[in-house]
């Protein structure tokens, strides 16, 4: 089925209030952007006019792993993260197809699609 074609830009503050909705933190300017901070991570969405939509995920990949040292004196604590950046795009022809990408998103990034 061949997708409809949008002949007008998407309106950014239909789209944050969708993600305002599902519970994001949201900022309008040029583009959209949205963030939630999760127990398994660092969630932000980004998309625009044009109906490009990204999700961006950050999580921990192991355990972090610190240090206590010190130099000339003066005692440091050094902690070592190291984190997995996972990125899924997609593009909406519509306001109301991001509720479905977000869904999607999530199912993804759960269900590790990508593996």
């Amino acid at each position: 089925m061949a997708r409809e074609s949008r002949l007008r830009p998407l309106n950014l503050e239909a789209l944050a209030a969708i993600l305002r909705e599902e519970g994001w933190d949201v900022l309008v300017e040029e583009d959209v952007i949205a963030r939630q901070d999760r127990a398994d991570g660092v969630w932000n969405v980004y998309a625009d006019r044009a109906g490009r939509v990204r999700l961006e995920v950050t999580r921990p990949a192991d355990m972090p792993r610190g240090r206590r040292v010190t130099v000339d004196g003066r005692e440091y604590r050094v902690l070592r993260e190291t984190h997995e950046i996972i990125n899924v795009f997609t593009t909406v022809n519509r306001e109301d197809e991001l509720l479905q990408a977000l869904h999607a998103f999530e199912e993804i990034v759960q269900r590790k699609l990508w593996e």
